[in-house]
């Protein structure tokens, strides 16, 4: 297996894949059009649930936590865009003369909000996000979460908060100062090969802020011998003026898989064009749920006759043309305060699947998953990262809805490594399970941020445990899946770089695919 890959962070993945994906050009372009003419922004998540981040939390775009690196804001005097443990100084208390303000030890009220800096994003995606509001009394846990929300967005690279004189006294004028940054970003970079492809590239990119609007607006493509996918994503965070949330994909892809592993003259073709259509309602600044419909056309190839042993390891599909038709309910909350590599906070996700004939299905099955991350501030910057995954599926779902045990382990010695990109795989094996759990801890040290281009440059260590099993197998044999059963234990280094143009991991383990 030989690899060279830059991929961006997978948490969140601003422009979210879904496990299948489908929607019909005229839809997005209607949707897009919908979001432009006729959303107004409101309080809700600035990203998709697969994979987003909330506004609790800063965008895996926005760097919002540059260590002590970035300009301090002008009420807490902390670093833009971080939490820390320090109590917040009172707000009142840090007025000075420079504010013309000579209101210390009584409560302020907010006559007017002025807005500075913002040159692309639109005032009233900013004035939603603000949990202050003109008539109220300043309120600095309010404040400190308004700083956040906006981080979150992925529009800018700090948010400051200042207070002026008003016209009387007992008022004050808010002045929110942002410093908006790129939002049109490089999400995923493929370039390798493998023993069954001589060579594999892709690119994807998303717009996070499409017109200024909030929307986001996002495509990439990968492509290989006899394996190529291409995908299209758009999210409105806010409609109208409610907190539903709207979006929509497209998925087309070609790919062949092995039939046995053991001999790479035994393979099927398959075709998929599909994608979701999902809803979602904001029930808290940093919790939400979706209600997503996904469909899905597939044609595969009939296989030859094959024994019974070689049969049972064969990816699952239906030959000829299927049909996949089904409903997923998903919940998200995220506290994190920077999703590439956070610091402190935590993201838990929930989401049930469910494909049935009632929904004109061919497939039936049920789907279940849960991940957890948490960040940890330690001595000197250095940041401790833990991510726990697991799922089961019931019923027979075709392959590339099941889990892939190369999707969550490093680099193991031995055995194939390589990953799906945009779902297709480009690797030998076809090791596709019903049950996965997965344990990931990294630390992370930096070494550079607060620079133009490199916002900040991290070099992790980084461990993984993930086992899968087939689940008709593990009720027939304890011991799990006999000799198709794996938990291996894998490792990782590196450096992770968060840019101008996106997020990006530089991987020792893909690098050692070149030389094992």
């Amino acid at each position: 297996m030989r690899t060279l890959r830059l991929k961006k962070s997978s948490l969140p993945n601003p422009r979210s894949r879904h496990t299948s994906v489908l929607a019909s050009s005229s839809i997005i372009a209607s949707f897009v059009a919908l979001c432009f003419f006729g959303f107004r922004p409101r309080f809700t998540d600035a990203s998709p649930l697969t994979d987003a981040s909330s506004l609790m939390s800063a965008s895996s775009t926005a760097a919002a936590d540059r260590s002590a690196f970035e300009p301090t804001d002008t009420i807490a005097g902390r670093p833009a865009g971080r939490l820390t443990d320090r109590p917040a100084d009172r707000l009142t208390d840090r007025l000075t003369a420079d504010d013309e303000t000579s209101f210390i030890d009584q409560r302020l009220l907010i006559e007017s909000i002025e807005l500075v800096g913002n040159t692309r994003t639109h005032r009233d995606v900013i004035l939603e996000k603000l949990l202050v509001h003109a008539g109220e009394f300043v309120d600095e846990g309010k404040l400190e979460e308004s700083r956040f929300r906006l981080l979150g967005t992925g529009f800018f690279r700090t948010v400051e908060f200042s207070l002026r004189r008003g016209s009387k006294r007992g008022l004050a004028r808010l002045r929110v100062a942002v410093s908006e940054r790129n939002t049109f970003l490089v999400d995923d970079l493929y370039l390798g090969s493998s023993s069954v492809v001589p060579y594999f590239a892709g690119l994807g990119m998303t717009e996070h802020n499409f017109l200024g609007r909030g929307v986001s607006l996002g495509g990439g493509f990968v492509i290989g011998r006899d394996r190529r996918a291409f995908d299209l994503a758009v999210f409105a965070p806010y409609i109208s003026s409610t907190p539903l949330q709207i979006s929509a994909s497209l998925l087309v892809a070609k790919g062949l898989e092995l039939i046995d592993p053991e001999t790479t003259d035994r393979a099927f073709a398959y075709q998929r064009l599909g994608g979701t259509f999902g809803v979602g309602y904001g029930v808290a600044p940093a919790q939400r749920i979706a209600l997503t419909y996904r469909v899905e056309s597939v044609r595969a190839d009939v296989l030859p006759d094959l024994d019974g042993e070689v049969r049972a390891r064969a990816p699952q599909i239906i030959a000829g043309d299927s049909f996949i038709s089904s409903l997923a309910l998903s919940y998200e909350r995220d506290t994190r305060d920077d999703p590439f590599v956070p610091a402190q906070g935590g993201r838990f996700t929930a989401s049930i699947e469910v494909a049935t004939s009632v929904l004109r299905s061919d497939y039936e099955f049920s789907k279940y998953t849960a991940e957890f991350q948490h960040g940890f501030l330690l001595f000197g910057r250095h940041r401790f990262v833990l991510t726990a995954f697991g799922g089961f599926i019931q019923g027979r779902a075709p392959f590339f809805n099941q889990f892939f045990l190369n999707d969550f382990a490093y680099f193991v010695f031995g055995r194939d490594s390589l990953p799906r990109d945009a779902q297709v795989n480009f690797s030998e094996s076809n090791d596709y399970d019903d049950l996965v759990m997965s344990l990931d801890a990294n630390y992370n040290i930096p070494l550079v941020q607060g620079d133009d281009a490199i916002y900040a440059m991290y070099f992790f260590i980084g461990a993984n445990v993930a086992g899968t099993a087939s689940l008709e197998e593990t009720q027939e044999d304890s011991t799990g899946r006999g000799a198709g059963g794996h938990s291996p234990l894998s490792f990782d280094a590196g450096i992770k770089l968060d840019t101008y143009i996106g997020n990006f991991t530089l991987s020792l383990a893909y690098s050692l695919d070149l030389l094992y």
